[in-house]
């Protein structure tokens, strides 16, 4: 495959736009995966994506290519907003619909540190009343390999640097020499699965209270940005809200949903 098929490959399956000086990028990226798989050089390395008919190399690649690298209570004003406003919000709301059923996404969940963040702002804003409702996570990503991580629910001591303290006494043990694991209370309230979010989403139920779509944009261009944000405004519960990341272009997601504060929209609700 030429590098050149390779871009358009990645575009039109993924999204991802690659910069102009493809060929070295790659090479960075790409040569640790080029010694583990025994490829010598890039080339071979995109011949045999090409003609790997499940398709899990090339999805080796495209996850190289995206940086994948987060931790526990990223952004910590956006899961202080979903304490203090959204989950206020969504219990008001399930109590005047007489509704148990408590719909999150986290949409580019890479190992699971931001979806399992979300489900320890929930059980600690809902306490012991978190059993009586149908609360969850869904967690996707492209990246097979970070979805098993996050399945496995261990991480190195300094994912969880940034955590409150009474969460971390509540929701993570340890589980060897620097590393820790969440606890499998945690861990049952996070459902992994591979979704390209460029491709279609119409298996997805929709009406999400929230949807965490963060640091993944940055890769896509105009276009596709502005079909993605259309998809997920549309599943978006009326009064719901979505999170981007603060590097993501919100152009688009103020053109579909109001913005309520740094990269936070919310979908107006029904009168």
């Amino acid at each position: 495959m030429e590098l050149q098929s390779f871009r358009r490959l990645a575009h039109s399956r993924f999204g991802i736009v690659l910069p102009d000086n493809a060929e070295s990028f790659l090479q960075s990226r790409l040569r640790g995966l080029m010694e583990r798989a025994g490829y010598r050089d890039l080339e071979r390395l995109l011949q045999a994506a090409e003609t790997d008919e499940g398709g899990d190399l090339f999805i080796d690649i495209v996850e190289q290519l995206s940086t994948n690298h987060s931790y526990f209570y990223r952004e910590p004003a956006h899961f202080e907003f979903l304490s203090s406003v959204a989950l206020p919000e969504i219990d008001e709301r399930l109590r005047r619909q007489r509704s148990r059923d408590i719909r999150i996404w986290s949409a580019a969940a890479a190992a699971g540190e931001e979806a399992y963040s979300i489900a320890m702002a929930m059980r600690t804003f809902f306490g012991a009343h978190y059993k009586d409702l149908d609360a969850g996570v869904l967690a996707t990503d492209i990246a097979k390999r970070s979805l098993h991580r996050g399945a496995e629910g261990v991480y190195r001591t300094e994912s969880f640097r940034h955590i409150p303290q009474h969460w971390r006494d509540s929701y993570v043990e340890p589980a060897g020499e620097d590393s820790y694991r969440v606890v499998k209370l945690v861990r049952d309230d996070v459902m992994f699965r591979w979704l390209n979010l460029i491709g279609p989403l119409s298996a997805l139920r929709g009406g999400f209270h929230v949807i965490f779509c963060r640091n993944v944009m940055i890769y896509f261009d105009g276009p596709t940005r502005e079909r993605l944000v259309q998809s997920l405004a549309r599943l978006l519960a009326p009064g719901g809200y979505l999170f981007i990341g603060h590097t993501d272009d919100a152009e688009f997601a103020r053109k579909y949903l109001d913005q309520q504060r740094p990269a936070i929209f919310r979908k107006r609700a029904e009168k």
